[in-house]
């Protein structure tokens, strides 16, 4: 395996990212996001250089902190999709991690609905899943957890596929133009 300097992990990125047909598997390109976040110091500055949310970077990272049993079997490609190599990330323990994954890799479909029903099926409620992810949150990462009704959820899971964007993306740029709307009102006094 090629070792990392910034030429590699920038062309590791860029090569696979966008597309759907990966040459390398998800946890080489979190190796690679993770040596660059490394060198430039934040995710935020590497989300800038290869123009995605630091969301997508901070999942793409995560894949790391999974214990090394999983991350073989998302090296094999037997888990292969980002969403669920995260939602398995930010599960309460490692124990649970391990079932769950296997779980997923022999499943026919690595479809995110399936993962959440076998995610759900694993005894975490989405409450502990989402108490799960605040207190795993990353420095400089500020969480937030909303409870949707599923047909609000569908709503805007259609609109991110349709805008190409991820959810969370999607919501932080709402939030942020209902922010600068009403920032006259809410942020006044402020430089």
């Amino acid at each position: 395996m090629k070792q990392l300097d910034e030429e590699t992990a920038l062309a590791i990125v860029f090569a696979n990212i966008k597309r759907k047909k990966r040459t390398e598997d998800l946890v080489r390109i979190a190796e690679a996001f993770d040596f660059l976040v490394r060198l430039y110091g934040s995710q935020r500055r590497v989300a800038e250089e290869v123009k995605l949310s630091p969301e997508m970077v901070r999942e793409f990272r995560s894949i790391l902190k999974l214990p090394p049993g999983i991350q073989e079997l998302v090296r094999a490609r037997k888990i292969d999709d980002l969403d669920t190599a995260y939602r398995i990330a930010m599960l309460p323990d490692s124990d649970l991690q391990r079932r769950v994954a296997s779980q997923v890799a022999e499943l026919d479909t690595q479809d995110i609905r399936d993962v959440m029903r076998l995610i759900s099926s694993a005894g975490t409620s989405a409450r502990e899943s989402a108490k799960a992810v605040l207190a795993s949150k990353l420095r400089d990462l500020h969480v937030f957890a909303i409870d949707f009704e599923e047909d609000e959820y569908r709503a805007i899971m259609r609109v991110a596929q349709e805008r190409k964007t991820q959810p969370a993306a999607l919501l932080k740029q709402v939030v942020l133009r209902w922010l600068r709307r009403h920032a006259g009102r809410a942020g006044a006094g402020r430089g």
